[in-house]
């Protein structure tokens, strides 16, 4: 039997080769609290895709963008191919999930991806008391429909009072 080394595409390991490289670089120029929260994803057409799991961390790393620019084009030899841009994304991860929430069916999957809106419940009763009062059907079935996203008793964790 072959080893597998044997049957891998030396390209994918050329590549993997990279993206560890870069992946140790950006760790390096980024400050501690961001390293669980940015993944290197990829390198191409001299571009540096990193992925975060937040908007909030998007915004650091783009505030950073120059830093990790200059960081890694002055430890990168020059025989490798340069680094002209550094595209940063959000990207939430599933893992994120209840078990109960991960599906194989893509509609429901769908769903579940998204953020289910809460609101208080003294929202949710104003936005009830509005759409009461209005004859627009369309404009009172979507006020009526938000109002149901209040944050209820049973949604919230039990606090002892000490």
């Amino acid at each position: 039997m072959k080893p597998i080394n044997t049957k891998i595409n030396p390209k994918f390991l050329i590549q993997a080769k990279k993206l560890t490289q870069f992946t140790q670089l950006v760790q390096r120029v980024l400050p501690v609290e961001c390293h669980n929260h940015v993944k290197v994803a990829n390198i191409r057409d001299q571009n540096l895709m990193l992925i975060t799991d937040s908007p909030v961390w998007t915004t650091k790393l783009r505030q950073l963008s120059p830093q990790i620019l200059q960081f890694i084009r002055s430890n990168t030899p020059e025989t490798e191919a340069q680094i002209h841009h550094v595209q940063i994304s959000t990207r939430y991860h599933a893992d994120n999930k209840p078990n109960n929430q991960q599906t194989d069916n893509p509609q429901t999957r769908n769903q579940s991806n998204r953020h289910k809106p809460h609101i208080s419940e003294k929202s949710a009763t104003l936005l009830s008391q509005s759409a009461n009062s209005i004859e627009h059907q369309a404009l009172k079935a979507a006020l009526l429909k938000v109002a149901q996203h209040a944050n209820t008793t049973r949604d919230k964790p039990n606090k002892t009072v000490k």
